[in-house]
């Protein structure tokens, strides 16, 4: 059939609505547009532009006359009657399109006039293309944001109350609070800022143990009965989601049998494994436990004593992939109990282990066999993913580079849904180092470049974000149980991610805010709509964490004891409290606040260390924004329900989820389109408003 008979040839549509050039979508050109009058929403277009057009060769004549009348200025004076018409004449093929620049006419040099060229067709943000600036310090303001102020080299250490000098990770949640503080403490010093608690390693909970030579004999006295230990493995093995595939459970139990024929041999032959025994028993303790009076955690006793069997630097030849297992847990322990640098340590003797071993590479099958190869691929992958959190949380690099590594990934040893599950946690693991790498990163190469890898990571992001759709959708029918920890931890880290990659431009906002607060408080600061989007991004993301972890304590299904959740719930909320200072109407609901409430008071019910720790931070960081955050306003963000020219799906955050399920939609992971759109938008769009439109 012809292509005519079949449809009519769609016409472009000359002038586009308001929201969909700033999406970049096509438009109908209707008014309303077909697109918001489906989405229910007011179609605005923008008013007609007068625009001057000249050619490309009355440009050049210009250039001409500047040279002249730089070397003769009588000549200069005298204007090319031809050229002066040929603006009139010009047909529109041979028009270069572009705004006419007022500006041109006061250059005093060819030079300067060849440079305002270049400018224009390189940068044209920062060009005079865009309008006059309505302020002086704009190009400040621009400047700003286009430079991750995390990464810059004043505030990398600070000094403690005991005179220490502590690193401040670009990364790490624990840091940004610091910075946070100290920014606002130096900069508003009538806010009667407090102290800053700092909370460092070991406040929360110090763990203790005198480590136990080889050739002593472990000790094996008050151990729960095989049927308990068992009950506590499994426990272990729920609550763990994707990190119960660091424990061979054939081998473990195997062992475990084995152990209680005859405790005493087993200990001194298998003294690795001995360390997992031990630290499974302290883990399934500590998510069995509720908070005691001494603050401790449950079982912790047991993670002195496997603490204590550790190698040193030179002691994994004995089993080194026990060891490397051993090594791992253990550091997920120190964790989980604000033990971060240790923590860290201990995670990275695993992974040189890995390395040393050479299991970051593919092991052959007929080296050692199937099994062996697939589980040394799994082991790999685990203490990757946790050294890739724990080097975000620490805000450190991490010791190997993804170039290095040639290990097959689950999905290619396996087609399960637990192998697939894993690949994507690899995967989001190193869109983190990605992040930190990029957004990140230091060195001349990354100034002034916080845009563009901002939009490398958010298109990464979506395509990331595309593959997690399918995957939820294909296996679990577009609906996650909330007993599948593997998948609650995928959505929960993707939004994390999220966070992570626009938290520097919150930073950026925050520095902006607090510099035009002596202005007026009553108003918050002029945004691009495209910044104003990722912030609005940032904001969502930060919301979702929040009321699916409030979904999960309504049931009593928060991981109390590991350290993810209650890092996701005190970093989503800190940049919350700083987005409704910043720019009120981006979190118009207040909503999120009690589902934090809700999210702490579950973990530090259930004995969380770190809890009540976040919780004071959180409350002193609400207490010296008060001072700086502009009046709260009940109308709806400019365009209504969007952020400037750019709009997600958004869901209304006070609706409860499903009790059995938690729907799949755009609480469960931003669309993939969306987020490519958003990248798209950043690179098109300038940082700060060229005319400006308060955001109240």
């Amino acid at each position: 059939m012809p292509e005519s008979a079949g449809k009519s040839k769609v016409k472009k549509c000359q002038t586009a609505c308001t929201r969909c050039r700033g999406m970049k979508v096509r438009c109908s050109g209707s008014q309303p547009c077909a697109r918001c009058t489906r989405r229910g929403l007011r179609c605005q277009f923008p008013a007609q532009e007068t625009r001057v057009t000249v050619s490309e060769r009355y440009l050049r004549m210009l250039e001409t006359q500047l040279s002249q009348r730089r070397s003769d200025p009588e000549s200069g004076n005298q204007l090319n009657s031809n050229a002066a018409g040929e603006c009139s004449v010009e047909t529109e093929s041979d028009i270069h399109e572009a705004h006419f620049d007022p500006a041109l006419s006061t250059l005093n040099t060819q030079d300067e006039v060849h440079e305002k060229n270049q400018q224009t067709e390189i940068d044209p943000q920062q060009s005079g293309l865009n309008g006059p600036d309505p302020e002086s310090g704009c190009d400040e303001d621009r400047m700003r944001f286009h430079r991750n102020p995390l990464v810059d080299k004043d505030p990398s250490f600070a000094r403690t109350p005991d005179g220490r000098f502590w690193y401040m990770g670009p990364t790490s949640s624990w840091s940004f609070c610091r910075r946070v503080l100290r920014l606002i403490g130096r900069c508003m010093p009538d806010s009667n800022c407090p102290p800053d608690p700092w909370h460092l390693d070991g406040m929360a909970f110090k763990l203790q143990w005198t480590p136990l030579p080889p050739h002593e004999t472990p000790d094996v006295t008050n151990l729960p009965p095989l049927d308990y230990a068992l009950f506590l493995f499994n426990t272990v093995k729920y609550h763990f989601g994707f990190l119960s595939f660091m424990i061979d459970e054939a081998v473990y139990l195997r062992n475990l049998h084995d152990f209680y024929q005859n405790p005493r041999a087993k200990a001194a032959s298998a003294r690795y494994w001995y360390v997992e025994y031990l630290l499974v028993l302290a883990f399934g303790k500590a998510f069995l436990g509720h908070k005691n009076a001494s603050g401790a955690p449950s079982g912790h006793q047991y993670a002195s004593r496997a603490m204590a069997l550790l190698p040193d630097l030179s002691g994994m030849d004995e089993d080194p992939l026990m060891c490397i297992q051993a090594l791992s847990l253990g550091a997920v322990y120190l964790q989980s109990i604000d033990m971060r640098r240790a923590a860290f340590q201990h995670i990275g003797q695993a992974l040189r282990g890995c390395v040393i071993e050479g299991i970051h590479r593919h092991v052959p099958e007929e080296f050692g066999g199937l099994e062996l190869s697939k589980r040394c691929s799994t082991i790999f992958w685990v203490v990757y993913m946790l050294d890739r959190e724990f080097s975000a949380l620490i805000g450190a690099p991490s010791s190997i580079r993804d170039e290095d590594i040639t290990v097959r990934l689950p999905a290619e040893v396996g087609s399960s849904v637990e192998h697939v599950n894993l690949t994507l946690h690899v995967r989001l693991s190193r869109l983190m180092a990605q992040i930190l790498t990029t957004v990140y990163g230091v060195g001349e190469e990354f100034d002034g470049a916080l845009i563009q890898n901002t939009q490398s990571i958010l298109n990464s992001m979506a395509q990331l974000s595309q593959d997690l759709t399918s995957f939820l959708s294909t296996n679990f029918h577009g609906l996650i149980s909330r007993a599948s920890k593997m998948a609650i931890r995928l959505v929960l880290a993707h939004h994390h991610c999220i966070v992570l990659t626009t938290r520097p431009l919150v930073m950026c906002a925050l520095n902006m805010h607090i510099k035009s607060n002596g202005r007026d408080v009553s108003h918050s600061i002029d945004l691009t709509p495209t910044v104003a989007s990722l912030l609005q991004c940032c904001a969502d993301s930060a919301q979702t964490i929040l009321q699916t972890l409030q979904t999960l304590a309504d049931d009593d299904l928060l991981d109390a004891f590991l350290p993810f959740q209650i890092e996701d719930a005190s970093s989503s909320a800190f940049v919350l409290y700083l987005i409704q200072a910043i720019a009120p109407s981006i979190v118009q609901r207040d909503a999120w606040r009690d589902h934090l409430n809700c999210v702490l008071n579950a973990l530090i019910a259930k004995g969380n260390p770190a809890a009540p720790l976040r919780r004071k931070e959180l409350r002193q960081l609400e207490q010296i924004l008060a001072p700086i955050t502009p009046k709260s306003t009940s109308g709806p963000i400019a365009g209504d329900n969007a952020v400037g020219d750019f709009e997600f799906e958004s869901f209304n955050m006070d609706d409860a989820f499903e009790w059995e399920l938690l729907g799949f939609n755009s609480s469960v992971s931003l669309p993939p389109q969306e987020l490519s759109d958003l990248a798209d938008q950043l690179a098109a769009e300038g940082i700060v408003h060229s005319a400006g439109t308060a955001m109240n």
